[in-house]
């Protein structure tokens, strides 16, 4: 018997997911390397990254509310691109599951090494500390995606505390002569710089459309989701970076200005407050790929770009293999791999998703409603779908600065992109092999 994903995930679940997925260490390390290349100007840098994020995420809004299934941006691919297109989208996705989710494991075991167990850092304990947790994480999904998301949820309460307390609290000891002057090194190719280093703490909020085939309404729960995730995240973010410019003169450079920050007007007490909330961050962003990561393979091995048993699902609504295979995977190439390449690579690959969702919200507008498959157009009277504002204009807008930015960040550092273009090369002999296979499989059934 075959069987299928429940969907037993509610719309508190899915913006959960999305927090988890989204504030993890960035805003938390990335505000003293800003400020060190802009000074209080870094502000305007956040600004920027989540205005982008915002036009990505209405763009991934209007898509994802016309789709059920399970999947995301490479579903979306595969229904309004095409075959090769799909593939190749999914094929990304599935480079940024395996990398993003040995980043975090791997960024984790570092700030646990630094403050806690130093024993971790590096060798066999490190190898084993990994292991555990994420088998740990997989023996918490395999009992099924509710139980998944309630654990995303007490990690997202939980990180969400020590931000609010460092806000709440700092506020009150701002100093505004520290953004005085506003712009000490002008507004010259270091924005462009800064904006795409604080990008990375935006990244992610396309991962709460994945599991959309276990939504009890995703049309209606993928926009609302990505749209107050996105809100939420960006008056976060601004609150933390105006109060530790405002309270830390020294913060241009500084590695961990946040824990510094709160050190300056909370005490030692309060820096390690806001360090256990660093760590709780990090488990919460595992927590989130762990969910997340299997339902991606998933589809891919649903739609037949993977092995047909990696789409099996267990009697709770689990796909299991899957789950068991990104397991192995990612702890492999945790154990060899570090934070900062893999991050990067995740970084580079997480385009194709962006890309890709931008255009179908093109692609879809012209088309509709013919030649369009009943899940992509929706209900009959279209009551459910969610429509951007302003026609083409936030789609194309999106798109022009996807591309500036890849073009800024390849003039800045290329390795990246040499790290993705050999990610995406190596998908060329699986999708050779997975044409052949179904051309065998055809000239076979018509003997």
């Amino acid at each position: 018997m075959q069987h299928e994903l429940k969907r037993s995930l509610s719309l508190t679940d899915v913006v959960a997911l999305g927090i988890n997925g989204v504030v993890g260490t960035g805003i938390f390390l990335l505000p003293g390397v800003a400020a060190g290349m802009m000074g209080p100007a870094s502000i305007l840098t956040l600004l920027f990254a989540g205005l982008l994020s915002f036009l990505i995420a209405l763009c991934f809004a209007e898509v994802g509310s016309q789709f059920r299934g399970t999947g995301g941006a490479y579903l979306y691919a595969l229904r309004v691109h095409g075959e090769t297109p799909g593939f190749f989208v999914g094929w990304m996705v599935l480079v940024v599951t395996t990398s993003s989710w040995a980043a975090m494991v791997n960024g984790l075991a570092d700030a646990v090494a630094a403050n806690y167990l130093p024993a971790i850092a590096s060798g066999p304990e490190r190898v084993v500390a990994i292991l555990a947790f994420m088998a740990v994480l997989t023996a918490i999904n395999l009992l099924g995606a509710k139980m998944g998301a309630r654990v995303s949820n007490l990690f997202t309460a939980a990180k969400l505390i020590p931000i609010a307390v460092f806000i709440g609290w700092g506020v009150f000891y701002i100093d505004f002569s520290n953004f005085t002057p506003f712009a000490p090194m002008g507004f010259g190719g270091d924005f462009f710089s800064a904006s795409l280093i604080i990008l990375y703490a935006f990244v992610g909020f396309e991962a709460l459309v994945v599991p959309a085939g276990e939504m009890s309404n995703p049309r209606r729960a993928v926009p609302l989701a990505l749209i107050s995730v996105l809100s939420l995240v960006c008056i976060v973010y601004v609150g933390v970076m105006l109060v530790a410019i405002g309270t830390l003169p020294g913060i241009a450079g500084h590695p961990n200005a946040v824990v510094a920050s709160a050190e300056s007007f909370m005490g030692s007490s309060g820096a390690a407050f806001i360090s256990v909330g660093i760590i709780i961050s990090m488990i919460g962003v595992n927590s989130a790929q762990a969910l997340i990561g299997p339902r991606r393979v998933f589809a891919l091995a649903e739609q037949g770009h993977m092995p047909k048993v990696l789409a099996k699902v267990s009697d709770n609504g689990v796909p299991h293999v899957a789950l068991i295979t990104l397991f192995f995977v990612c702890g492999g190439i945790a154990i060899v791999g570090d934070f900062k390449t893999l991050a990067l690579v995740s970084v580079v690959g997480r385009f194709a998703q962006y890309i890709s969702t931008c255009l179908a919200v093109i692609v879809l507008r012209y088309r509709q409603p013919k030649n369009m498959s009943k899940e992509a157009v929706g209900e009959s009277e279209d009551t459910n779908r969610f429509r951007l504002p302003l026609s083409y204009f936030v789609p194309i807008l999106a798109l022009g600065l996807c591309g500036w930015l890849l073009v800024a960040a390849a003039q800045k550092d290329e390795k990246p992109f040499i790290a993705g273009g050999i990610a995406l090369a190596a998908g060329f002999p699986v999708y050779l092999f997975i044409r052949w296979q179904r051309a065998r499989a055809s000239s076979g059934s018509r003997k």
